[in-house]
């Protein structure tokens, strides 16, 4: 009678300190969320306060996807606040689900954007004749981000019924439900939103690659031949913003399948073998910090996605810079006034 009893408060001690690890690991998601809030909303507000910027449909939808990771970044920052306080497990639960779905609809609006901004550029690049006018492409495209919004909104919404709070777990967020249901979601959402839209990125990045490898070969060698040499060859060979573009485009693609496939790969093994995060917790530590990596470097995507636009993109990557400026000239003159400002002592008059 006495082995059972120690073996289950053995296991209760267990299930509470792993618990309390992933308790602490979320904690420290305020950090690169409070970093994805700073770096997104500089590019957001950049691309909207530029006249030029926001009239070109690829930064629309960069824009799109800098809003998205916006709104992951500030679920993840209150993410840790629900475990960190004694909630009632009922609202606990209900904060975990409106969470979970907030993340699962922007991170899903981020890929398909990142599908719609490789599409836009293979239009730019080797069909620029087939949307000519600006105008008619911006509109085409701002219907496209309204509708990656209107795809994104209903396949979250599972999420709701699938997440919930752990209970007796301090509160911690986590896939939830067993079964069929939970199978087939995320099967068909490790398809849709990971294997396809890496195919289809891959396949429109790769045509990019080639045909800009081949008209840059052909313009060298026109351009040893004065006169071969055309304003349309001098501008390809100069335009290193719109290369620059493309490379930091590819490198955002390859960055979003490193990242994203060990949440993808996990999401779809706990799904075809029917086992939670509950399962894991019990019988691997090792998995189960597993898992908890494997969403964190997933979240980070919208850490690491800001970072390469304005390392490489030299368009938002001097407009960060110039408002980087203003508010540090700004902090440096609201310092300088209050040091101005007279105290209390100096308002004293000398007595007479």
């Amino acid at each position: 009678m006495d082995t059972p009893i120690d073996g289950n408060n053995t296991l209760t001690s267990n299930v509470s300190l792993t618990f309390q690890i992933l308790q602490i690991a979320q904690r420290f998601f305020i950090i690169p969320s409070l970093t994805a809030l700073c770096l997104n909303g500089a590019i957001f507000y950049s691309i909207l306060r530029s006249r030029n910027l926001s009239k070109l449909p690829t930064y629309h939808l960069i824009a799109n996807m800098v809003g998205s990771d916006l709104a992951t970044g500030i679920t993840f920052s209150i993410l840790p606040f629900v475990s960190s306080f004694p909630l009632p497990f009922c609202v606990a639960d209900v904060i975990c689900r409106a969470l979970s779905y907030v993340i699962g609809m922007s991170y899903m609006a981020s890929i398909l954007t990142l599908v719609a901004i490789s599409f836009d550029r293979y239009l730019s690049i080797l069909k620029p004749l087939l949307l000519a006018s600006r105008a008619k492409k911006l509109m085409i495209f701002k219907r496209i981000i309204i509708s990656i919004w209107i795809i994104s909104i209903i396949i979250s919404l599972p999420l709701i019924y699938l997440t919930g709070t752990i209970s007796g777990s301090t509160n911690s967020c986590a896939i939830i439900q067993r079964g069929n249901l939970n199978a087939i979601y995320f099967l068909l959402v490790t398809t849709t939103l990971y294997i396809v839209p890496l195919v289809a990125m891959t396949v429109f990045y790769t045509k990019i690659y080639r045909y800009l490898i081949a008209k840059a070969q052909i313009c060298r060698a026109n351009a040893k031949d004065p006169t071969k040499v055309t304003t349309a060859t001098a501008s390809f060979l100069n335009n290193a913003k719109r290369k620059a573009l493309v490379k930091t485009l590819i490198i955002i693609t390859a960055i979003f399948a490193v990242m994203t496939w060990p949440f993808f790969a996990m999401a779809s093994g706990m799904a075809i073998t029917g086992i939670d995060i509950r399962d894991l917790e019990k019988k691997s530590l090792f998995l189960f910090l597993l898992c908890a990596v494997a969403a964190s470097s997933t979240v980070m995507t919208s850490v690491v996605n800001p970072v390469l636009l304005i390392c490489f993109d030299k368009n938002i990557g001097a407009r960060v810079s110039r408002l980087y400026g203003r508010i540090k000239r700004g902090i440096s003159l609201a310092n300088d006034s209050s040091s101005n400002l007279p105290t209390a002592a100096s308002k004293e008059t000398p007595a007479g």
